[in-house]
């Protein structure tokens, strides 16, 4: 692999990484401002059998945690063995962020599976637009490649929408992306045809309209991953396919409607107030329905509400109210009650250019759903953004 970074004057550089790194039996932290610095960081450190420890120094929870703990002295560490190399944390969008443990069987089966996937394709290059501080960043952006051998992997701190265009267009080229960053494609302007590029989309779902207004304007295709920090890949999918199909090595089933997976990918170990075993088979908080050779993903357990015998989702509802001109984005959650009737009912958060009358937004949903009651409370607040992997947060 070759690799190329792009630097803020546009300006292509190969990059040479140094062989030479001395691993020591500690967990060392990687702590870089550039996606440059972290590669020539992080590849010699991982082919050295260096023992990671991956998160985003943004996160002042973790940070915090980081320089007050040990991981080298926490209770249970002695339960790791020498396999066992990457500590990742979960973006902790529901709570304090869970650290998962991955071993190098983790990883290498991983990669293996995507690489059988991709490799169907004639790849010459690599672009990634994500960041390397999450595991789908480290296995799609960085250890893929290096699995795909004479490819040149080609970064840049944040592409512009044309910039990935221009640098995707002329070669077999497997794109690192995001759901906002195939948005974003989907709204330039420019006519272009990528049939000889594969995107790889993960960190949210993409909706089947996103999906087909990106893949008919480029002529080319999306493969969506499924999974999570804890579990690794899970599933994957091409364009409008429904149904999901699990990676190869990942077992299935369906129970109290949720997945049920065993895995070569699945975390051994996590963090939390101590290092403690995750066994297997692990059960996730996704409704699915089990189909053959596949299943449909219905959404979390924590974002389908249940009104009158329907699952409505809350990715869905908010896809819906951003269609009201006055709202920019949303975020609808949860909230569990147990002193109310009904066991749920839902909090919208909303970033707008004017308040919306709570009126609107219940017609809005009939539209969709037709005259049910869905009980909700609203709150504005001055700014939702995207995080770097493409979900949305609260500042």
């Amino acid at each position: 692999m070759t690799f190329e970074y792009i630097d803020s004057q546009n300006k292509k550089n190969r990059v040479l990484l140094d062989n030479n790194y001395q691993a020591t039996d500690k967990w060392e932290s990687i702590l870089t401002t550039t996606k440059l610095e972290f590669i020539q960081k992080f590849i010699p450190a991982f082919k050295s059998q260096q023992k990671i420890v991956l998160f985003d120094a943004n996160h002042k929870q973790l940070l915090q945690f980081y320089t007050q703990n040990d991981i080298n002295n926490l209770q249970g560490v002695e339960k790791l063995s020498n396999q066992i190399k990457l500590l990742f944390f979960t973006s902790g969008s529901s709570g304090f962020p869970v650290g998962a443990f991955k071993s190098i069987q983790n990883l290498e089966s991983e990669v293996a599976a995507l690489k059988k996937i991709v490799s169907k394709r004639a790849i010459k290059k690599v672009v990634v637009t994500v960041p390397f501080i999450h595991i789908y960043g480290v296995l799609a952006g960085l250890l893929l490649p290096l699995s795909l051998g004479d490819v040149n992997l080609v970064v840049k701190e944040d592409f512009l929408p044309y910039e990935l265009l221009e640098e995707v267009k002329d070669e077999d080229t497997l794109v690192v992306t995001t759901p906002v960053f195939i948005k974003a494609l989907a709204k330039v302007s420019t006519e272009l045809s990528l049939k000889n590029a594969l995107f790889i989309s993960s960190t949210g779902p993409l909706s089947p309209e996103d999906i087909e207004s990106f893949t008919t304007k480029y002529e080319t295709d999306i493969m969506q991953i499924f999974g999570s920090t804890e579990t690794g890949g899970i599933a994957y999918k091409f364009n409008q396919d429904e149904r999901w199909k699990p990676l190869e090595s990942v077992h299935i089933k369906s129970k109290d409607e949720k997945l049920n997976i065993s895995s070569d990918f699945v975390s051994p170990f996590l963090l939390k107030e101590k290092i403690e075993t995750l066994h297997q088979p692990y059960q996730t908080e996704d409704v699915v329905e089990i189909e053959e050779d596949g299943f449909k993903l219905l959404g979390r357990s924590n974002k389908l509400i249940k009104i009158a015998g329907k699952r409505i989702s809350a990715l869905q509802i908010e896809k819906i109210l951003e269609e009201i001109p006055e709202i920019n984005r949303c975020i609808v959650e949860l909230i569990y009650k147990k002193e109310l009737l009904r066991s749920e009912q839902i909090l919208i958060t909303i970033e707008a250019t004017n308040r919306v009358q709570k009126r609107v937004l219940k017609e809005k949903i009939s539209q969709y759903y037709g005259i049910i009651t869905i009980p909700f409370n609203l709150k504005y607040v001055d700014k939702i953004n995207y995080s770097s992997m493409g979900k949305k947060v609260i500042f």
